[in-house]
């Protein structure tokens, strides 16, 4: 009973550098995280963070792309101090592009069918680590965008089950109004940009993290070679 309830609350590493003493140790094994903000924030950026540092520990990672290809997810990445390339020449990391398979025929997938093919491709790469980018633009593109919550709702159980650590990338579109997987997700980390006396401000913030006591306030965060840096300071 103990050692599973040691597995239950197993941390696994972000790979931010600041952003695991904020969150405990880490995230919780076997959840669903959501990460949002507007564009430019650097949430891409830290879900790579992410599948880097599983990879390192043999934790095979995939990124699973709505919209952008494979080819431009690297080359945005190419210069920081990743070494992207080495994990996926070994495999240890993966992307995957859906958007030939939301696009093709004449009929719009279903949000079903869309997530019953991330979840056939966990189970083909035997992922440990999983990062989903993003849901904001299927809500436009299946057929039946009602059943977001409901569909969201199965994959992550099914995620849980399989003892996958998952991180969904969202378009933070208004501020004040949260998405279907913000409610259903273990926890939600708000990234944000913005001017102050002229300068640009980058941030990060805790929304939401069950299972973890955090502070809420924004969080002082760079993007540097190495990636995303956090402080635990204020922005300003």
């Amino acid at each position: 009973m103990e050692r599973e309830l040691d597995l239950v609350y197993k941390r696994v590493s972000t790979g931010v550098k600041g952003l695991d003493e904020l969150l405990g140790g880490g995230l919780l094994l076997g959840r669903v995280y959501v990460v949002t903000g507007p564009p430019g924030s650097g949430k891409t950026t830290l879900g790579i963070q992410f599948l880097i540092e599983g990879a390192k520990h043999n934790e095979k990672g995939v990124y699973i792309s709505i919209v952008d290809d494979a080819r431009t997810i690297i080359q945005d990445m190419l210069h920081f101090k990743f070494n992207l390339l080495y994990y996926l020449k070994s495999k240890k990391i993966v992307i995957y592009d859906l958007s030939n398979f939301i696009s093709e025929g004449n009929k719009k997938p279903t949000w079903g069918e869309v997530l019953d093919e991330i979840k056939r491709i966990i189970l083909q790469e035997n992922a440990k680590r999983v990062v989903i980018d993003s849901f904001t633009p299927l809500e436009f593109l299946v057929e039946d965008p009602e059943n977001k919550r409901r569909e969201i709702t199965r994959l992550i159980k099914l995620l849980s089950t399989m003892k996958v650590t998952a991180i969904t990338i969202t378009e933070m579109l208004e501020s004040d109004k949260y998405t279907d997987d913000q409610y259903v997700a273990s926890g939600v980390i708000v990234m944000h940009h913005f001017m102050r006396q002229y300068q640009m401000i980058r941030a990060i913030q805790i929304l939401k993290m069950r299972g973890t006591a955090h502070d809420t306030n924004m969080k002082k965060m760079r993007i540097t070679e190495d990636g995303v840096v956090v402080y635990n300071e204020a922005p300003w």
